[in-house]
Order: C-alpha cells, then sequence, then structure tokens
C-alpha cells in the first residue's frame, strides 16, 4: 500500500470516529473470578483535539476497576445505520486501541484516582465541553455516583473495516490528527481575533441555538480541525464540524455552525 493509500485510509477511519458517538468500550477483567478476560459495554465517547477518545466512566463501574489495574483498552465503533436491518459485515467498523488514564484537576470535589494524571481546569474544561457535546447530560452525573474522564492518551494502532475485502491495521500516529493541521496553525490567530471582533453576537447565536442558554457574552478562544471553543460568562462550550476540515474550510464550517444553531432556534 502507498503512502497515499495509508493516508487516505487512515483519514476516512478517523471521519468515522468523528461522525459515530458512541462504541463498545474493551477492558480486561480485574475481578478474580474473570480476570484477564475481555469485558465489554457501550459508552459514549468524545474526541480531543489530536482525535483520542474520551469517555466519562463511574468510580463504582467495572471499567473503572478494570483501567486501574490494567490500563489497556479498544473501543469498537460501528455504523448505527446498519443496525436492525441489512448485514452488518458489509458495512464499516473501526476500533481504536491503546492506553487510558484518567484525568484529575485539583478543582474536582473528589481526589484522583491511582495513576491519575493532573491537569489544570482549562484543560478539563476543554474535555467536559468536547462530551457534553454528545452527553448534554454529563454535568449532572456527579450528583448520583463520582465520575472521572478517561482519555486514551496513548494509541497504539487501529483496525479499521470499510467493507468486504476492504480492511487495513493502522499505526497508531496514522489514527491521530495534528490539530492544526491543514493550514490551520497560520489561520487560526486571525480566525479567531476575526470571530470576537466582527462576530461575537454571532457566537452567542450558536450558544443559544445548540446548548440551550444565553450568555452575557461569549468568545472564541480555540479551535481545530474539528471544531471551536467558545468561553462564555456561564461555561466553556465546544462546536463540532462534524469533520476534519482543512483552513481553506474553516469559513463554511462556522458559518454551517451558524446555521444549525439558527435551524434548531426555529425549531424549539
Amino acid at each position: 500500500m502507498s503512502a497515499t493509500d495509508i493516508w487516505n485510509f487512515a483519514a476516512e477511519a478517523r471521519a468515522r470516529l468523528i461522525g459515530a458517538t458512541h462504541g463498545t468500550l474493551c477492558t480486561l477483567a480485574s475481578q478474580k473470578a474473570m480476570a484477564g478476560h475481555p469485558f465489554g459495554s457501550i459508552v459514549p465517547y468524545a474526541l480531543d483535539a489530536h482525535g483520542r477518545p474520551i469517555v466519562l466512566l463511574a468510580r463504582i463501574a467495572a471499567h473503572t476497576a478494570n483501567l486501574v489495574r490494567d490500563p489497556r483498552a479498544t473501543l469498537f465503533v460501528t455504523d448505527d445505520a446498519a443496525h436492525g436491518e441489512g448485514d452488518p459485515q458489509a458495512t464499516w467498523r473501526v476500533g481504536i486501541m491503546g492506553s487510558m488514564v484518567p484525568l484529575y484537576a485539583p478543582s474536582r470535589e473528589h481526589g484522583p484516582l491511582p495513576g491519575a494524571r493532573t491537569v489544570d481546569t482549562a484543560a478539563l474544561d476543554d474535555i467536559v465541553a468536547r462530551y457534553r457535546v454528545r452527553v448534554p447530560q454529563a454535568a449532572d452525573y456527579d450528583e448520583t455516583h463520582r465520575f472521572d474522564y478517561w482519555l486514551m492518551d496513548t494509541v497504539v494502532r487501529g483496525r479499521y473495516i470499510a467493507g468486504f475485502g476492504k480492511i487495513r491495521w493502522i499505526e497508531g500516529p496514522d489514527m491521530l490528527r495534528a490539530p492544526l493541521g491543514g493550514g490551520l496553525e497560520d489561520a487560526a490567530r486571525g480566525a479567531i481575533e476575526h470571530m470576537n471582533d466582527d462576530h461575537g453576537h454571532n457566537l452567542i447565536e450558536m450558544v443559544e441555538g445548540l446548548c440551550g442558554f444565553t450568555p452575557a457574552h461569549a468568545r472564541m478562544v480555540a479551535l481545530d480541525r474539528a471544531g471551536f471553543a467558545v468561553e462564555t460568562d456561564a461555561r466553556r462550550v465546544y462546536f463540532e464540524f462534524g469533520r476534519e476540515i482543512d483552513a481553506d474550510d474553516l469559513r463554511v464550517a462556522v458559518i454551517e455552525v451558524l446555521k444549525r444553531a439558527r435551524t434548531a432556534r426555529r425549531a424549539a
């Protein structure tokens, strides 16, 4: 396979992970009676700026006990459209394998899990914003049980099946993306300044339509190939593009987010 073919196949696998919202998390059982056996259950997930999976797990969950003992895991994602009809093996599925680490910020009310990585509040706010795009009720979970965000910090390999006969292993680095790749490294600062100087009212529209509250102010604070973050007086929020973009696509991608927000407001 040529380098171009590998890149295209990896990009397609990453697109599948962006487009889906949940998968089967597989960890190695820690309970004595089944220690070392694979254990899987469905979990929602988000992706960080590099495309690494993020999951939110209760401290009482079996996955938490398993990952504290052995951080290796696989997230297996399938085509929702194939469920319940047709042949699920005729469409795509992707597995991403690596090691998970729990994230902890000193601002959290409960202490860290064993092996946790300490991050600052801003970094955790970014993770929370990305996850709440897919699971808006996540903010209430701590009221029931203690929860922790887990990041697949090390991605070892991916396995992408695009259909019959279209099967490839993908090396870990190729499963990830450069957050400011595609020319965004040069374009990001100017784009953020332009949005804040000239389109602050549009950022408020986006928050109103897609996040369900009206902020007193909103400022774009970061962007990457898959979306952008906005800081408001209430909390940080994140807007997904739904795909990886290049710098040439940025203007259209932001306008598409605004159109989604306006559609959502009209439907409310």
